[in-house]
């Protein structure tokens, strides 16, 4: 879209909309986070005219957040369809992403984790397949406390981010050892506004990114 000359504001506007989908699906792949992205839409000139933030232009499929003053309205959805949904989705934008990615239902129940999430955490998927996450994963006290806290804001209809959580990682010979984990969540989003889902994907590193102190923020 860079550089693509338009008729008019509205045509930008719309053709950059169009866009932005594939756009994001060849950003997770290559392990960068869409829903922090925007595209700027400037005259002739060089001067901006607007924003269009990748988040608000997402469909259920390219995990849109849903925005307004009422937030994400809770599911109705008969559970089996609507976690079959939301595992359709979640495996067209994450299954080959360079990154770790794993799906949760609403009530956060572990339902998927793509290949690069299980390689790199050291985790057998059918062991924690339709298990609540925090039995899921081995965790305790404080860490367990504050990854409740990172899954309750997608649980609510926001994003959240979390920075240097301690658990295994793959060092550069392939060996698993201790290391660090940031990551960021968000709902997935039916077309009626109900939460079907929740996604995060995450970075791992053999060394601390903000010097080992584990936090949640949102975004």
């Amino acid at each position: 879209m860079i550089g693509i000359v338009f008729p008019d504001l509205h045509r930008a506007y719309i053709e950059t909309c169009r866009s932005i989908p594939e756009t994001a699906r060849d950003l997770l792949i290559d392990g960068a986070d869409p829903m922090v992205c925007a595209y700027l839409i400037c005259d002739d000139k060089g001067r901006q005219l607007m924003e269009v933030p990748f988040a608000d232009v997402l469909s259920t499929a390219e995990i849109r957040v849903s925005r307004g003053a009422g937030g994400t309205r809770p599911t109705h959805q008969r559970e089996p369809a609507r976690d079959e949904a939301a595992l359709i989705s979640f495996r067209q934008i994450f299954a080959r992403a360079n990154a770790g990615c794993i799906l949760l239902t609403p009530e956060l129940v572990v339902k998927d984790i793509n290949e690069y999430g299980r390689l790199h955490s050291h985790t057998d998927l059918e062991a924690v397949r339709d298990v609540y996450v925090l039995d899921a994963f081995d965790l305790a006290g404080p860490l367990k406390t504050i990854l409740a806290k990172f899954w309750t804001l997608p649980q609510c209809g926001g994003t959240a981010q979390l920075v240097d959580m301690p658990y295994c990682v793959l060092d550069a010979a392939g060996n698993a050892i201790n290391g660090w984990w940031s990551a960021r969540a968000w709902p997935l989003v039916g077309d009626d506004g109900s939460v079907i889902g929740l996604a995060a994907w995450g970075e791992p590193s053999v060394t601390p990114r903000a010097g080992g102190k584990t936090a949640v923020l949102s975004a």
